[in-house]
C-alpha cells in the first residue's frame, strides 16, 4: 500500500494495512518557525519511511537585523514585531502588537495573500522533487486566534471579548478571509490536507466562555473546513489545551482529523469515549509531559496506550512523531516513541 493510500484509508476508516506515521522533522521542509535551515534537517533514525509530511505556512517575514545581543528581529505580514531569542527554549517572542489598545480596525492594513506565493512556489517544487509519493498535510500555524493574540496581545484580546466582542469578531473574520485565499494555493502546491493549529484554551479549560465561541466564531471554522473539502482536500484541526467542552462542536463540523499533541489535556480516555470511531485521531506522546519529562519506558508505554485505546479495526488513528526544536526533546525519548510506534508498522495490526 502506498504512503498516500495508507493515510487516506486511516482517515476514511478503510482498514489500512499498517499504522501510518506523520513526521514533523522532514528534510527540505521543516524550519521550526523560521529558526532552522530546512536543508540541514535530518530524519530521526527510524522515520525515513514516514507516510505524511507536516508542512507549515507560518508567516512571510521582513527581516530587520539583530538586537545588541545578536537576537534576530523580524516583522510578519500582520505587522507583529518578533524576536528570536538566543535561549533555544522558545522559538520567538512578540515584541509589538500592532492593534494593542485599539478599539477598531481603522488604519490597520491587512496583508495581501499573494505575499505567500514564494512559499507555495518553493513548496510545490520541493514536493515534486523529493516527496511526490508522500501524503502532504499542510498546516496553517498560526491560525486565526493565534494571529489575533499576536496582533492584540493575549490579555487585551481577552479583555475585548468582554467589552467589545464585535471588534474581535471583525478581526477574526478578516484573518479567516485571508486563510480562505490560501486554500487553493495549498491544493496547487500538492497538499492532500489542510490542518489548522489554533489556541483558545489552557490546561484548565477554555480562556473564555464556550458560548462565545459557539455564537461568534464557530461558523468561521465550519466554513473554512467546507472550503477545504470543496478543493478536494481533507481537513484537520489541532487545538492546544483542554477543549473538552467544545469537542461536540468539533464533531459536528466537516473535520476529518482531530489532532492532539497534548492528549493529557483532554484525556486519552475522553478521546476514546467521545471521538474514537467518529473522527480520525492524530496524536503524539504528550509533548508537554511525557515526551518532555518522562523516561523512555514511560514514552513507550504511552505510545502503546494511544494506539491500543484510539485505533480501531477499521483505522482512524495516525501517529505523530516529534523531535521538535527550540527546545529539542531528550534524544532517548524521541527514539523511544519511534521504536514504539514502529512496532505497529512491522506487521498488519488490523486482524
Amino acid at each position: 500500500m502506498s504512503h498516500i493510500d495508507l493515510m487516506k484509508k486511516a482517515i476514511e476508516f478503510e482498514k489500512p494495512d499498517i499504522l501510518p506515521i506523520e513526521l514533523v522533522d522532514v528534510p527540505k521542509i521543516y524550519n521550526a518557525y523560521g529558526t532552522l535551515d530546512s536543508n540541514k534537517v535530518t530524519f530521526i533514525p527510524g522515520t525515513e519511511n514516514f507516510d505524511s509530511a507536516w508542512v507549515t505556512y507560518h508567516w512571510t517575514f521582513e527581516h530587520l537585523g539583530k538586537t545588541e545581543l545578536g537576537e534576530s528581529l523580524r516583522r510578519d505580514e500582520w505587522g507583529c514585531l518578533q524576536k528570536v531569542p538566543l535561549d533555544e527554549n522558545s522559538a520567538y517572542t512578540v515584541l509589538k502588537n500592532p492593534l494593542r489598545n485599539k478599539n477598531s480596525l481603522e488604519g490597520y492594513e491587512f496583508p495581501n495573500p499573494e505575499i505567500t506565493n514564494p512559499f507555495f512556489d518553493k513548496l510545490s517544487k520541493t514536493i515534486k522533487q523529493f516527496y511526490p509519493d508522500r501524503f502532504i498535510c499542510g498546516y496553517l500555524d498560526p491560525a486565526a486566534f493565534l494571529i489575533a493574540f499576536n496582533i492584540l496581545g493575549y490579555d487585551y484580546l481577552l479583555m475585548k471579548l468582554a467589552d467589545n466582542v464585535n471588534f474581535v469578531v471583525e478581526l477574526i473574520e478578516k484573518i479567516f478571509e485571508y486563510h480562505h485565499r490560501l486554500i487553493p494555493k495549498w491544493k496547487k502546491a500538492g497538499a492532500h490536507m489542510v490542518n489548522l493549529i489554533d489556541e483558545f484554551a489552557g490546561s484548565s479549560g477554555m480562556m473564555f466562555n464556550p458560548d462565545l465561541f459557539r455564537k461568534y466564531f464557530k461558523h468561521f471554522y465550519r466554513d473554512l473546513f467546507k472550503h477545504i473539502h470543496q478543493e478536494g482536500m481533507y481537513t484537520g484541526i489541532l487545538l492546544d489545551g483542554d477543549i473538552r467542552v467544545i469537542l461536540d462542536d468539533l464533531l459536528e463540523m466537516e473535520v476529518d482529523v482531530l489532532q492532539f499533541l497534548e492528549p493529557h489535556a483532554v484525556g486519552i480516555d475522553t478521546l476514546q469515549k467521545k471521538v474514537k470511531g467518529k473522527k480520525c485521531l492524530k496524536c503524539a506522546v504528550d509533548m508537554k509531559e511525557t515526551l518532555a519529562r518522562g523516561t523512555p519506558e514511560e514514552v513507550r508505554r504511552e505510545a502503546k496506550e494511544l494506539v491500543e485505546k484510539l485505533n480501531s479495526p477499521e483505522g482512524g488513528f495516525i501517529c505523530n512523531v516529534l523531535r521538535w526544536y527550540r527546545p529539542e526533546y531528550p534524544k532517548a525519548n524521541v527514539l523511544a516513541q519511534v521504536e514504539a510506534f514502529n512496532q505497529y508498522r512491522k506487521e498488519a495490526v488490523y486482524g
